[in-house]
């Protein structure tokens, strides 16, 4: 694949040179066309790129009011417009670097200037709209091609504990795990409505894929926890307790991140994972979710794994890299994979920890 993408790098301008040398009139009129797109037509262009936004917000905002009652029908319809979203974006991008390099306004020295300020600024967004844009467009193709396999799909919903089991029937399709289109698509209807709080938990998932973005950039670049824990509250709904610490490199479950709770005076270190949903059972075309709440002035080692619906008790401590498998009661020391209880501490009169040094 690599090896194709260097092959076309190279031929592109091969084939290029020698059209210009064979056909020069037709690089003439291109070159007119060019000329006029970005010199005497530049308002209509960007006229018509606006009105591109305005069609693309809309067509985003009826799909997502139609996810309740018809959800491929709003799917498809929500994901156009993020597509015709992301083309904006794009559009608006590579006709603004056109516009400073054909633009007969701009000297030669003054274009390459900006042209270079503007490649600095943009090339991010450009990349991240790329990428999104190769996302998006896949998943809507293939959850066409697979629709009238998601229509077949029936599940059952199974409680264990603080465990929420859901199992896809397949019935007569060829959908054999979680990770085909019409299973992923059917599994979000399934979220929406067994969650309690389905219009948060359905925002959630429709802007999974930004939600994502946003906890990597917190939990990469995002240094001083107070900051933390705002954006972690805001945009993750994350419920997040009174002098709480959130070391950098804690990963959130990207799906639910909402089912995490961290109580007062809690804590994790550093590149910490919270798992509140589990693809990984037995059965391929089952799924589990859970909530996770860390307890008053509990303390989570670095590079420990917690997994879905377990409850670490207050003034409890996890050893490094441990994995928790089920719940750590109040006022002991768990570590190992899985974490096992190593010792129990007392329970200090005055609600602090007086037997930190105790915990390795």
């Amino acid at each position: 694949m690599v090896s194709r993408k260097i092959a076309a790098l190279i031929v592109i301008p091969i084939i290029v040179i020698i059209g210009w040398l064979i056909f020069p009139p037709l690089f003439q009129v291109i070159g007119i066309f060019i000329n006029k797109l970005c010199n005497e037509w530049t308002l209509w262009v960007y006229l018509g790129l606006l009105i591109l936004l305005n069609v693309g917000g809309p067509t985003y905002g009826i799909g997502y009011s139609l996810l309740r009652r018809k959800y491929l029908t709003g799917t498809l319809i929500w994901i156009t417009g993020v597509l015709i979203l992301l083309a904006f974006v794009l559009g608006a991008i590579h006709y603004t670097a056109l516009v400073i390099l054909f633009n007969t306004s701009l000297d030669g020295t003054l274009k390459i200037i900006v042209l270079i300020i503007f490649a600095l600024v943009v090339t991010p967004y450009l990349v991240l709209t790329l990428e999104k844009w190769m996302d998006l467009s896949t998943y809507l193709k293939d959850i066409w091609k697979h629709r009238e396999e998601y229509r077949k799909l029936t599940y059952t919903v199974e409680e264990k504990g603080k465990l929420v089991y859901i199992h896809l029937e397949k019935n007569d399709t060829n959908v054999c795990n979680f990770f085909e289109p019409a299973a992923t698509l059917k599994i979000q209807e399934i979220f929406l409505k067994i969650r309690k709080n389905p219009d948060e938990s359905l925002a959630l998932y429709v802007k999974s894929a930004m939600l994502f973005l946003v906890t990597e950039i917190v939990r990469l670049f995002t240094s001083w926890p107070t900051m933390r824990n705002r954006a972690l509250r805001k945009f993750a709904k994350v419920k997040i307790g009174k002098n709480v610490c959130i070391a950098q490199f804690t990963r959130l479950d990207p799906l639910f991140p909402d089912l995490i709770e961290f109580e007062d005076g809690s804590g994790c270190g550093i590149g910490c994972d919270f798992l509140t949903h589990n693809f990984m059972q037995q059965d391929p075309m089952s799924i589990c979710i859970g909530a996770i709440k860390v307890g008053k002035n509990a303390r989570i080692g670095a590079h420990s794994l917690i997994l879905p619906g377990v409850t670490i008790g207050e003034g409890a401590f996890i050893g490094a890299g441990s994995v928790v498998t089920c719940d750590v009661p109040p006022y002991t020391i768990a570590t190992g994979v899985p974490a096992k209880v190593v010792k129990e501490l007392e329970c200090p009169s005055d609600g602090l920890h007086s037997n930190e040094e105790d915990f390795g």
